[in-house]
């Protein structure tokens, strides 16, 4: 009799694992959580309480029900079959991406799909996320909004990862941040191995740079918004050129390359003891931070109240 009720509580535990969580459906479903979460909304399935999601009745008539975790506290389940409801069928038909959906096949984070789209014109950044610009209406992007944080966010339809401009964009962000030999794929390597000028690094908005980090940087300079000036001459009598000024906030960047020839080092040097001297804000970057801009970059702007996006 033991065994009987303990076989049987195995077949249970069995059956409730099998059980979807919302958030596993919808990666099942392959479609953004937030979205699944709206869908679910919109058609009376389940409703937004003060503590989080709680199930109409009619969400309870299609097999929805609750667990409890002590880590998550109560959550909806659903059956493994609702996958194929019609209603979750549609919704893959219609699916949306998002800015990190977009992003996958070119090993793209959402940040920087989402600078990209802002740099087409298609969003832009605001004080509670991205929002919908009429050009990205135009293409039928979706403004949304997550009920919880109040954040607002944009999923584009399928249709638009086939849009030239954006596949043209995201190309050459791969190709910036990914790829060892970074002229490729920009269309401005002209290909002649003895050419004289140091400036082989191109970036998106077309200037060029003497090697891949300064390169990386003014990429990502860029496609946050950011006013900056390469090169510049710092206001002093020595002849001393700092590698990124911003002039609507006064400071100043430095790529520490770690292949710099002694003459440039000490230059970089006297640019230090500058800095020091007048009291300037800079931000020094070194080749280990490189892979780390989105985390970086915008901890120290914040320091000097920077505005990005």
């Amino acid at each position: 009799m033991t065994e009987g009720k303990a076989k049987g509580s195995g077949k249970l535990a069995n059956s409730e694992q099998k059980k979807l969580s919302t958030s596993a459906l919808a990666k099942q479903l392959e479609v953004p959580v937030n979205q699944l979460f709206s869908n679910l909304q919109s058609h009376g399935w389940i409703k937004k309480l003060e503590e989080g999601w709680g199930l109409t009745a009619k969400g309870e008539y299609e097999g929805g029900e609750y667990l409890h975790s002590k880590r998550y506290g109560r959550y909806i389940v659903w059956p493994p079959s609702i996958v194929e409801h019609r209603l979750l069928k549609q919704l893959d038909e219609d699916r949306m991406l998002s800015a990190s959906g977009l992003g996958k096949s070119y090993h793209l984070s959402a940040a920087e799909v989402n600078r990209a789209l802002a740099e087409l014109g298609w969003q832009r950044r605001g004080f509670h996320g991205w929002t919908l610009t009429p050009q990205g209406q135009m293409l039928s992007g979706v403004q949304m909004e997550n009920k919880q944080s109040g954040m607002k966010y944009v999923l584009w339809p399928e249709s638009v990862a086939e849009q030239v401009a954006l596949q043209r964009l995201l190309q050459q962000c791969q190709a910036v941040s990914q790829s060892n030999d970074l002229t490729v794929g920009l269309g401005q390597n002209s290909g002649d191995l003895f050419s004289t000028k140091q400036e082989s690094y191109p970036s998106i908005d077309g200037r060029h740079h003497r090697n891949q980090g300064l390169q990386r940087i003014c990429h990502w300079l860029y496609l946050a918004g950011i006013v900056h000036a390469c090169d510049r001459q710092l206001p002093c009598e020595e002849p001393l050129y700092a590698d990124f000024y911003l002039p609507l906030n006064n400071i100043y960047i430095e790529y520490w390359h770690s292949e710099e020839q002694p003459k440039a080092l000490n230059n970089r040097l006297a640019r230090e003891n500058y800095y020091k001297k007048t009291k300037q804000g800079v931000i020094d970057i070194h080749p280990e931070d490189l892979d780390q801009l989105d985390e970086i970059l915008p901890r120290q702007l914040d320091k000097y109240g920077v505005n990005y996006r």
